[in-house]
């Protein structure tokens, strides 16, 4: 009887060894190819709300500053040349702000109302409203230079893609230098990695987390300072038979101390949701709000 059950444990065990290398395969050969893909004449509008809280304090006072916005921008693809790379032109539509300090009444602003207009806090948001920017994307989401070269950085509108083909839980990295102010007129290169990761794929939808390091070891708390609010980590969703982006969601919790010579703190708490939009929903609701 000892001899028999052996054998079939042995067996049992046999076949176990030879299934689980096959079902890892299976689990890992499938591979994604992620890339933007414009077509020309093609409008992709974007809704994005927005929140910014900052708390400083310094012994026993503390003052807080929260930042609203709800932002309406789109980008238009001009041309796509025989490599894929699309001209776009990007545009921001409609900015509408919000800012309070404490217990203050909230200051408002909204790009759309002429009653605004002389605000001067508002004057360098309001110059940007409606004034379209070509930039040439590749379909990885590199800018493109006029040599036809892509650019390390990406400059934000579009997230950078694998040059290669991943699977779940790859990832690939994007490094660019954010300058801070060592001095009145002295100014470093801060080095900053952002990492993202392919989290899952769902018909043909691509979830892709991301998370942001700084490279360099910074001593001082004003540096650290300047950058407190460069270190956001997020999720992006990627629709790959259109090779548009879907969503954004980005936050981001931070905080400094000893930002006073030595003393104090600062704590930085932000959200930042992107969503693509009908722009016939969105004529619609700006209609609406207009009669309102």
């Amino acid at each position: 009887m000892r001899s028999f059950v052996f054998c079939v444990l042995s067996f049992v065990l046999s076949l176990s060894t030879v299934a689980l290398p096959v079902t890892f395969a299976e689990e890992d050969a499938t591979q994604y190819s992620l890339r933007y893909k414009f077509t020309p004449n093609e409008f992709v509008h974007y809704n994005v709300d927005s929140q910014n809280t900052i708390v400083v304090q310094l012994n026993q006072d503390k003052q807080t500053t929260i930042n609203t916005a709800n932002t309406l921008k789109h980008y238009r693809v001009i041309w796509v040349d025989d490599e894929g790379n699309g001209t776009l032109e990007t545009m921001i539509d409609r900015v509408k702000m919000s800012a309070k300090f404490d217990d203050e009444v909230p200051a408002t602003f909204d790009s759309k109302d002429p009653s605004q207009k002389d605000l001067k806090q508002y004057e360098k948001i309001r110059a940007t409203i409606g004034k379209p920017t070509r930039i040439v994307y590749s379909p990885l989401g590199q800018v493109v230079t006029k040599d036809d070269k892509p650019e390390v950085q990406n400059q934000g509108f579009l997230i950078p893609l694998p040059e290669n083909k991943v699977k779940i839980g790859d990832s690939w990295k994007e490094e660019y230098d954010v300058e801070v102010s060592v001095g009145k007129k002295l100014r470093k290169k801060v080095p900053i990695r952002r990492t993202f990761t392919l989290d899952s794929v769902e018909n043909q939808i691509a979830v892709i987390t991301f998370k942001t390091k700084i490279l360099l070891r910074l001593n001082d708390p004003k540096l650290g300072l300047q950058l407190i609010q460069k270190t956001p980590s997020g999720t992006i969703k990627l629709d790959l038979d259109r090779g548009i982006i879907l969503s954004q969601d980005v936050s981001l919790d931070k905080a400094q101390v000893g930002v006073f010579d030595g003393k104090g703190a600062m704590r930085a708490v932000s959200t930042r949701i992107e969503t693509l939009v009908d722009p016939t929903s969105l004529a619609q609701k700006d209609t609406d709000s207009d009669t309102k």
